[in-house]
């Protein structure tokens, strides 16, 4: 990844987690590794254990930072989101996968923020 893409992230994921730290959603895993990829936010919220998926962006020239998750990605995350359940024995716990979609200005300072609970269907 590009310093500026890295730098971009890294931006992004710092607001969202003032964004939900906000709103009483208690932070514990940031970037955490899987054999399939990365969480980017695992949070509780009330009995909640919320799984984050922050998408940023700085141009909607290939459209908005939630139209980046398509259906491969969205497959992806969810295998995540499994992985994190079984390794911990959470099955029995309510879970949720939510999505942030940032948009920063050139400055990388924040333009929108967009949040969507159940962004990703559990099958």
């Amino acid at each position: 990844m590009s310093g500026l893409r890295q730098r971009i992230g890294l931006r992004g994921e710092k607001i969202a987690s003032r964004y939900l730290s906000s709103r009483r959603f208690i932070i514990f895993e940031k970037n955490f590794i899987t054999p399939f990829g990365e969480i980017d936010l695992i949070t509780r919220k009330g009995r909640w254990l919320v799984f984050i998926e922050v998408r940023t962006r700085t141009s909607e020239t290939f459209g908005t930072p939630l139209e980046s998750i398509d259906k491969l990605k969205q497959q992806h995350i969810l295998k995540n989101c499994q992985y994190y359940i079984s390794r911990y024995g959470l099955q029995n716990e309510p879970w949720r996968i939510d999505a942030i979609g940032i948009k920063l200005n050139k400055e990388l300072n924040l333009e929108v923020l967009v949040y969507v609970r159940n962004a990703i269907v559990i099958q």
